[in-house]
């Protein structure tokens, strides 16, 4: 029986010396029936040419999306991409995640196996620089998760979303769902498309699949606490899970999310310590607008 085939896609933007880790990385995995896809949001740091040599290997494919897309875009046009070749499975991850387990590919083949396909996506263990599981990028664990003892005994334990750090998409289910959406730009898009991609088959995380995200911190984003310099994309982050809120979350658990806009605002209040007016009206401006926001889900 032939090897089954992997599109690894990262998707990157004037992170070049980053980028570059993370290919030389993924070169060294152990599984190698993998072909890597660079999606490159038009940087303008001269990433093409300094991955020159990379991509001259035969096995690292470049491409140039012509602008800034956000990792959103950068995903809907690497996934694409992945379907126009055939190959059975995309591997996506941003371009500061690092494999250092040179098993961490190979064992989502392994457990993609194991699973006879019967899955939407499997997910790595991520862990932060400091060996600590990388708060970005937790999974949600599916609520009967301590029921499926057979795939626990395997290393497979069941989730309702993953992030787009070693995020390993089945192919055929993706087929039927569509790509993640592009008009999210940043935020949610991995969330979204997990909880998408669950509801035709079940999803995992792979315990002996291990990925370093090399963020610049190890926290979530958060109106309360997140940097000065991205409080503008507060809007899209609660724009995004409003959208969510309506297509993916039952009505019944909306409470929480509308309970949880006074408790920020009055953390932002309290404990913010710039920018205080601006980050409430970003995050209430995008707190409207995703109850009106409705992006076209593409499919192949």
């Amino acid at each position: 029986m032939s090897q089954k085939t992997v599109a690894t896609i990262v998707v990157t933007y004037n992170r070049k010396e980053m980028l570059k880790e993370c290919i030389n990385a993924l070169l060294k995995q152990n599984y190698k029936n993998n072909e890597i896809y660079v999606i490159d949001n038009a940087s303008t740091d001269g990433t093409k040419k300094h991955i020159k040599d990379l991509v001259d290997n035969k096995k690292v494919f470049y491409f140039n999306t012509g602008k800034n897309l956000g990792g959103a875009g950068g995903f809907n046009y690497g996934v694409r991409e992945a379907l126009k070749r055939k190959v059975d499975y995309a591997w996506l991850m941003d371009d500061d995640s690092i494999a250092e387990d040179k098993n961490a590919l190979k064992s989502l083949v392994d457990k993609a196996a194991f699973l006879k396909d019967d899955f939407s996506f499997l997910s790595s263990i991520v862990k932060w620089t400091d060996g600590k599981i990388c708060q970005l990028n937790k999974q949600t664990l599916d609520e009967n998760w301590d029921k499926n003892f057979e795939k626990i005994n395997h290393g497979l334990v069941p989730v309702k979303t993953a992030s787009f750090v070693s995020f390993f998409a089945n192919l055929k289910v993706v087929k039927q769902v569509g790509l993640p959406i592009k008009d999210f730009f940043i935020y949610f898009d991995d969330n979204e498309y997990s909880l998408r991609l669950n509801k035709i088959k079940p999803s995992y995380i792979d315990v002996d699949s291990v990925m370093t995200h090399k963020s610049p911190t190890n926290q979530g984003s958060s109106v309360i606490y997140c940097d000065k310099n991205k409080i503008e994309r507060l809007y899209m982050q609660y724009r995004n899970e409003g959208y969510i809120l309506r297509k993916h979350i039952p009505m019944r658990d909306h409470f929480n999310f509308r309970y949880n806009y006074i408790l920020n605002v009055i953390g932002v209040l309290r404990f913010s310590k710039d920018h205080k007016a601006k980050r409430i009206w970003n995050y209430t401006k995008g707190k409207v607008a995703g109850r009106f926001f409705n992006p076209k889900v593409e499919m192949e």
